[in-house]
């Protein structure tokens, strides 16, 4: 939780040079891959809370006008809300994952008992 608060707003002022070169959509991008990886190794709530603290910073940083929650140009606006949008998807397919992982680690679990179990029924028996 605590890399969904401080990873956003880092990148984000890491950016700030950059600005005046890069695109807001790119540099939206690559806040998206920050939300990834918190979202990836984090739980839906970090995940939420990172695409939030993005798209927020997104503003803040990297949107005319700067240093202000405002933003000015449409296209800006979009790109903020694709970005919360797709924060979101991800998170929620990072969450599925995590657990879909954990349904086959424990199906893995009960087929390899039930391998164990019918183990004795296939070898030979021995003669007396």
């Amino acid at each position: 939780m605590g890399a969904a608060l401080v990873c956003p707003p880092a990148v984000a002022a890491f950016l700030v040079p950059f600005r005046t070169d890069l695109t807001s959509t790119n540099a939206a991008l690559i806040l998206v891959v920050v939300v990834v990886a918190i979202a990836a190794i984090g739980n839906r709530m970090a995940g939420a809370l990172a695409v939030l603290s993005a798209a927020i910073w997104f503003d803040f940083f990297l949107t005319v006008p700067y240093q202000r929650f405002a933003i000015d140009k449409r296209d800006d606006i979009q790109t903020a809300v694709l970005l919360l949008v797709v924060g979101l998807v991800v998170s929620q397919l990072a969450a599925r994952a995590r657990r879909l992982h954990v349904v086959a680690i424990t199906d893995a679990g009960h087929l390899a008992t039930v391998h164990d179990t019918a183990q004795p029924a296939r070898s030979p028996l021995a003669d007396p």
